[in-house]
């Protein structure tokens, strides 16, 4: 199976959200096949970028900036420049650090994200989109390097119809922040991979991790098999 590439340029508007500026210039240009790969220039450099669109989920227009794929080596690492995006194939193991996410949303102003990982073991899906209101606000802030201040978790994310995760469903035990534990935020302090390590997690119990020696998803130091994965996106 192949995944369709197009080449498409837009006119970039700053004003708009990347769910808009992506979705409404493929339709209006007759380039948008739906999901798969695509070219974008958001700088209008001339040199521009093959990224991964999904187009359909919960209204589309949403841009892969983790893709982590366990393919039986444990390597992993994030990069610092947000170009690595265009590495993006299903084994790639690729995820943006803090200092890339931070360029990239001020090329893109991109509002909100999008976290989705399974593994076959223990088998839940952990699907949530952060919300349109201040404390979706602050998570995307956190995670691009905004700010350092860990976000609260209750009522800055919406569930998927497909999320049937422990991490979801228990965000007030979310976190740890200093001295404190289950204190109810996304993140971890003094965290630099911030989209791989400890995105989100409660101690001890259901995780957010992909790192070389911990692979866990809503589970705590479980095995990892071949096609579980992580991904993250923005719009």
């Amino acid at each position: 199976e192949c995944i369709l590439l197009h080449l498409f340029r837009y006119t970039w508007l700053k004003s708009r959200p990347t769910r808009q500026f992506l979705k409404k210039h493929m339709l209006d240009s007759g380039n948008h096949k739906g999901d798969g790969e695509y070219w974008i220039d958001p700088v209008k450099s001339g040199n521009p970028l093959k990224v991964y669109c999904d187009m359909t989920t919960d209204g589309g227009g949403w841009l892969v900036v983790c893709n982590v794929v366990f393919d039986g080596f444990y390597n992993i690492s994030a990069t610092s420049l947000y170009r690595g995006i265009q590495n993006y194939v299903d084994h790639s193991k690729m995820c943006l650090n803090k200092e890339a996410m931070k360029k990239f949303q001020a090329i893109l102003s991109f509002t909100q994200l999008r976290f989705y990982f399974k593994k076959q073991i223990p088998g839940r899906t952990f699907h949530v989109v952060t919300a349109a209101n201040s404390s979706g606000q602050a998570v995307y802030q956190y995670f691009s390097d905004l700010t350092d201040a860990l976000p609260k978790a209750c009522g800055s994310f919406v569930r998927m119809d497909n999320d049937d995760s422990w991490l979801a469903e228990k965000c007030h035990e979310w976190g740890a922040e200093e001295n404190d534990i289950e204190v109810g935020k996304w993140g971890l302090g003094g965290v630099t991979e911030r989209l791989n390590d400890h995105a989100a997690f409660i101690l001890s119990h259901y995780h957010w991790v992909i790192l070389s020696d911990r692979w866990e998803c809503d589970d705590f130091q479980g095995n990892v098999t071949i096609g579980d994965f992580w991904k993250i996106f923005v719009r």
